[in-house]
C-alpha cells in the first residue's frame, strides 16, 4: 500500500511538471513568433498613419499657398513610436508576452537643398531663382520589428527611404505642358524656415505658417529654361527622379521628349526644357515660405 501511495504521488508531480513544461513551451513560442508578429503589425499600421499625415500635411500646406492665406496657423500631431511599452494593456497581459514599443524622430532644418533657376533669351541668360533653401520636415522611424523609413516633404514633393532606396510617393507642383505651339512651365517653389528635433515614443505637434502673400509671375518668352536642385547624394536622386516623373507627364501632354533633359551631376541635378528654336517657353513660378515649429504635445491630462 505505500509503494501505490508513492507510485500516485509520484505520477501527480510528473504530470505537473509536464503540464509546466507544456505552458512554458507555449509561452516560448508565442514570445519568439506571436510577439514580433504583433509588433510588426503594430509598426506596419503605425507607418501607415505617419504616411498619412505626410499627405496631409502636403495637401493643407498647399491649400495655404493656393488660397493665399498668409498668417493662417496649421496644426498637426501624430505619434513617434507605437507606444506599446509605455501602455499598461490588459491585466492579463504579461510585459514579456507584449511587443516592445518603437519610437521615432521629427525634425524640421532649413537647407538641405537649394534650387536655382535660370533662363535664356537670345544670348542673355537670366537667374531668375538664385540657390532657393528648400528646407524639409523628416520623420525617422526606430522600429523593432519592421524596417525602419524615413519621410521627408521637400518642396513640395514627399519622399520614401528605405536603406539607400528613396522613393517619390507625392511629386511636388512642377507641370510642363504644350500650350497652342508653345511649352509652359509651372512651378510651385515651396520652403520651409525652422530648426529643431525631438525623439521618443509620444505624440508631436507640428505647426506650420506661411510667412507672407504668395508671389506669382510669368515670365518669357525664353529659349530654354533650366532647374537645378544642388544637395547631397540621397537628396540629388531623390530630385532625380521627381524631374524623371514630370518629364514623363509632359511626353503624356504631347510634349516632344527630345526637348527635355534630365541631368545628374556631382551634388547637383539638372532639368532642363529646350524646344526646337519655333517655340518658347513661358514659366510661372509662385513662391511660398513657411515658418515650421515643433512641440511635444502631452499624451495625458491629470
Amino acid at each position: 500500500m505505500p509503494f501505490c501511495l508513492r507510485d500516485d504521488g509520484l505520477s501527480e508531480v510528473v504530470g505537473f511538471v509536464l503540464i509546466l513544461a507544456v505552458i512554458v513551451i507555449a509561452l516560448s513560442l508565442y514570445q519568439v513568433y506571436g510577439v514580433p508578429a504583433a509588433g510588426r503589425e503594430a509598426e506596419i499600421a503605425h507607418m501607415n498613419h505617419v504616411k498619412d499625415r505626410f499627405v496631409d500635411y502636403k495637401i493643407a500646406l498647399d491649400s495655404l499657398w493656393v488660397n493665399d492665406r498668409k498668417g493662417v496657423l496649421l496644426s498637426t500631431a501624430f505619434d513617434l513610436g507605437t507606444g506599446a511599452g509605455a501602455t499598461g494593456g490588459s491585466a492579463f497581459m504579461l510585459p514579456l508576452l507584449t511587443p516592445v514599443g518603437s519610437g521615432g524622430t521629427i525634425s524640421v532644418e532649413e537647407g538641405g537643398a537649394n534650387l536655382t533657376i535660370t533662363a535664356q533669351k537670345g544670348e542673355t541668360t537670366d537667374t531668375l531663382i538664385q540657390d532657393l533653401p528648400l528646407g524639409s520636415l523628416s520623420y525617422h522611424s526606430s522600429n523593432r520589428y519592421w524596417v525602419d523609413q524615413t519621410w521627408t516633404y521637400q518642396g513640395g514633393a514627399i519622399f520614401l527611404s528605405q536603406g539607400k532606396m528613396t522613393a517619390v510617393r507625392v511629386g511636388p507642383s512642377i507641370v510642363v505642358a504644350k500650350s497652342v505651339d508653345d511649352i509652359t512651365l509651372n512651378v510651385a517653389l515651396i520652403s520651409l524656415d525652422g530648426s529643431g528635433t525631438i525623439a521618443g515614443s509620444g505624440p508631436v505637434r507640428i505647426e506650420t505658417r506661411m510667412r507672407q502673400d504668395v508671389s506669382s509671375s510669368t515670365k518669357g518668352p525664353y529659349e530654354r529654361v533650366i532647374l537645378i536642385v544642388e544637395g547631397d547624394d540621397r537628396t540629388v536622386g531623390a530630385w532625380k527622379k521627381v524631374f524623371d516623373e514630370v518629364r514623363e507627364r509632359a511626353v503624356v501632354e504631347g510634349v516632344e521628349r527630345s526637348w527635355l533633359s534630365v541631368d545628374p551631376g556631382e551634388n547637383t541635378v539638372t532639368f532642363t526644357i529646350r524646344p526646337d528654336s519655333d517655340k518658347k517657353v513661358y514659366l510661372t513660378m509662385r513662391q511660398a515660405n513657411y515658418t515650421v515649429t515643433i512641440y511635444n504635445a502631452a499624451s495625458l491630462m491629470e
